[in-house]
Formats: C-alpha cells, sequence, structure tokens
C-alpha cells in the first residue's frame, strides 16, 4: 500500500524548510498574485525555483495554488504565470476555475494540475470529469463525511478512473460552502475569492433596527455574544486511520499564514500519527494515550475550538461564544545553533521571539524526536553578558543546556508559568 502524503502550508521560505525537516512530504505555497492567500507573504519565482531545488534533493514535492477565481482579463497573465512556474520545475499547479483549467491543459498539457477545493468536488462524477480531462489529483469539498469519501474512491476504482483524492486534516475552517464566500466583499470590499478575505465570519454581530441607527441590540448566546459565522478548526489526528482507509491519497495542513511554530508542531504530530498507522494500523486505532499526547501537541499551537468537521457525519461545528484563539504555549524562538561546549553541556543560539526568564522551564520541540523539557540556569546575550530576562524581540539568545538539541527545533514555554 503506497503511503499516504502529509502536504503541509508554507507561506514563506522558513515556513517551509520547517515543514519539510518536520516531516511533511509536499509543501504547497503561493506567489505574489491569484492565490487564495494574498496576505501571506508569498514566494518570488526566484525563491519558487530555489524551493523546488530544496524538495528535490529530498525527494519531496511543490504545488503552487493558482486558484483565485479569474475573470478575462486575468486569463492571459495567469497564463503566462504558470508557463513560469513550469519553468522553474513546480511538480503541479492547483486551480479552481474549469476555463482556466482547460486554457493550462491545453497550453501546458505536460504539467500536473490538482483541483482546488473552491471547485466544489461533491461527488465521484465530478472527480471523473476532472479525472477525464487530465486533472492528476482533486482536493475534496470539506462538506463530505468520510463515508462519501469510501464511496467516491470505490466508483473510481471500479470504474478504473485514476486520480489521487486529496481532503483537509487539520486547519481553519471557512463556513461557506466550499470556500466560496461572498461576505468579505459585500462588508470590506475585499474579494475573498481573489484571495483577499477579511475574515468576516469571525467578527461579532449585532442587531440593528433601520429605524434606530446606533442603538446595538446584542444577539446573545452567551454574555459574550454571538459569533454566528464562526467555524471551530479541524483536527482528525484521532482518525488518520479512518481517512486513510476511506482512500485518501494526501492529507492536507491548512495554514499558510500561520507561524513557523505552529507549522513544526503541527506537521510533527501528523508525521507521528501517519508512521504510527503505518507500523501498526490495529494498534494505532486503540493507542489511546498516542491519540491524547497528539492531541495535547496541537492543542499547544494557537488554535480555536477543535472539532471533526462533517467527516463523522455531523453538520460542521460553530463556535458561538468568542472568535479569539486558544493560545496554551508561548512561542520562543527556532533554534539557530546547538554548539558543545563542555561534557554534558551545549550551547544553543537562537532569535528572541517571545520573553521569558532565568529559572523558567522551555520545550524544545525537535524533528523526529521527542519534546524536551529544561529548566533554564544560564542564558546570555549576543555579547556573552549573562542575563536574567530575555525579552526584546529578535535579539540573539544563547542558553546553556545538558542536552543536544538539533537546529531547527523550536522553542516554547508554557503560559502557566506566566506572572
Amino acid at each position: 500500500m503506497e503511503k499516504v502524503e502529509l502536504l503541509a502550508p508554507a507561506g514563506n521560505m522558513t515556513k517551509l524548510k520547517t515543514a519539510f525537516l518536520f516531516g511533511a512530504d509536499a509543501c504547497y505555497l503561493g506567489g505574489s498574485q491569484f492565490g487564495l492567500r494574498a496576505k501571506a507573504d508569498n514566494f518570488t519565482l526566484e525563491e519558487m525555483k530555489e524551493a523546488v531545488e530544496i524538495a528535490n534533493r529530498l525527494n519531496k514535492k511543490i504545488y503552487v495554488t493558482v486558484n483565485i477565481l479569474p475573470r478575462d482579463d486575468d486569463m492571459s497573465q495567469m497564463l503566462n504565470y504558470v508557463r513560469k512556474l513550469h519553468g522553474v520545475g513546480v511538480h503541479a499547479v492547483i486551480i479552481s476555475d474549469i476555463g482556466f483549467f482547460n486554457l493550462v491543459r491545453e497550453e501546458i498539457p505536460e504539467l500536473d494540475i490538482h483541483v482546488s477545493t473552491q471547485a466544489n468536488n461533491l461527488n465521484s462524477q465530478t472527480i471523473k470529469f476532472w479525472a477525464k480531462n487530465g486533472a492528476t489529483r482533486v482536493n475534496l469539498a470539506r462538506e463530505l463525511s468520510l463515508s462519501e469519501i469510501g464511496k467516491i474512491n470505490s466508483t473510481l476504482l471500479k470504474d478504473g478512473i485514476d486520480c489521487e483524492l486529496e481532503a483537509f486534516v487539520h486547519g481553519s475552517m471557512c463556513m461557506a460552502y466550499s470556500g466560496r464566500c461572498l461576505i468579505s466583499d459585500f462588508l470590506a470590499d475585499r474579494p475573498s475569492n481573489r484571495g483577499d478575505c477579511a475574515q468576516p465570519c469571525r467578527w461579532k454581530y449585532s442587531l440593528v433596527e433601520e429605524k434606530r441607527p446606533g442603538e446595538y441590540m446584542p444577539v446573545e448566546e452567551t454574555e459574550h455574544g454571538t459569533f454566528i459565522f464562526n467555524s471551530k478548526d479541524l483536527c482528525m489526528v484521532e482518525h488518520i486511520d479512518k481517512m486513510i482507509e476511506s482512500g485518501i491519497s494526501s492529507l492536507k495542513i491548512e495554514g499558510r499564514m500561520k507561524s513557523e511554530f505552529y507549522t513544526a508542531v503541527v506537521v510533527r504530530a501528523y508525521r507521528i500519527a501517519i508512521d504510527e498507522y503505518y507500523k501498526n494500523p490495529t494498534g494505532y486505532k486503540n493507542n489511546v494515550e498516542l491519540h491524547k499526547e497528539l492531541l495535547g501537541e496541537l492543542s499547544s499551537v494557537s488554535h480555536r475550538n477543535y472539532s471533526t468537521g462533517f467527516y463523522l457525519g455531523e453538520r460542521g461545528s460553530q463556535i458561538y461564544a468568542s472568535a479569539s484563539y486558544i493560545r496554551d504555549t508561548q512561542f520562543i524562538g527556532t533554534i539557530e545553533k546547538c554548539d558543545k561546549i563542555a561534557d554534558n553541556m551545549y550551547e544553543i543560539m537562537f532569535y528572541l521571539r517571545g520573553d521569558f526568564n532565568r529559572g523558567d522551564t522551555l520545550e524544545f520541540v525537535a524533528p523526529g524526536d521527542g519534546v524536551f523539557k529544561v529548566t533554564i540556569n544560564e542564558m546570555y546575550d549576543e555579547e556573552d553578558n549573562a542575563i536574567d530576562r530575555a525579552a526584546k524581540a529578535m535579539m540573539v539568545t544563547r542558553l546553556r543546556v545538558p542536552i543536544f538539541v538539533a537546529p531547527g527545533s523550536v522553542i516554547r514555554k508554557r503560559k502557566a508559568q506566566e506572572d
């Protein structure tokens, strides 16, 4: 059985390298145009070329989003852009519009095309259509249940249709049908289907009667108000077995605009889950302690309340009380160097992303290893001056620790330690 792909978001080069380091098989990313994350850092063509070179060295893959819903005036520019992407060697482009899909298929037939979730891919006939017209992969609508995905896969196998199925496994969920939302256009003049969503689904709403302007009447679910469009985040780490066994080929993590800390922790958790499943499928299903551990890891990054979305036959889950994130830990930094300075003593160097004090216990999350906890007794600034507190953003910080921690590992602090 071919192993399922773990597909991670890459909002910039640092996040791409982090995703690969922590176990992603492929990354999806966008350029400065024609993708649905215009506010992400995104990649220049030169950076995409470098990303492809990195991926090829590691036997991994790069997919690029070109999935806005285009107008006629966009088509020629988009096609020229895809020609350049093909020239730098990207492994596939992600497209949502059928007209642009057809244009790319005709002009660059050798380039793999993945169909975006924005195309509302809900049934086997739709998948057959895309596959017969040259798509190599289809991202399934997030409104499908795993039971429905299993039936789609069975139909494709029975009919001899060779097309990979991709589905989201973790991250923020859009309240609109397959992400096709117009609220941002109307309320903020920022078109979500052209990559500029203002996320009005996360706003707090009140009721106003037309003859009483300025008088806001609460729509109350709790004392905090009602966030009537606000979806919970998706988390399927406890159900990797069901996703793989439904016939999904690629498990996609949402989050190109999240931090490298998010990327590291989330990719690592799903890498462990996938690998443990393939080692022993039955053992994975019954390993409650592993599920609890991985869910705890995923809860350490900034997130909304988790749910299983539509996958288990439910109707999706909303959060009515708040639009805020849960933040159980603070991101301290990413290790740049770790040098041995004596027996059982190493010096770690990193750029500070969050403040902490001497005497705090920090956690080091390493790729391929466990989570190491160390109480910090020695810390220094860039000039090797001993310090009791690190608080200046991006300052060079050095720590003395009794274990080797690989460069690229991320450092966090539990918020319970904060004053």
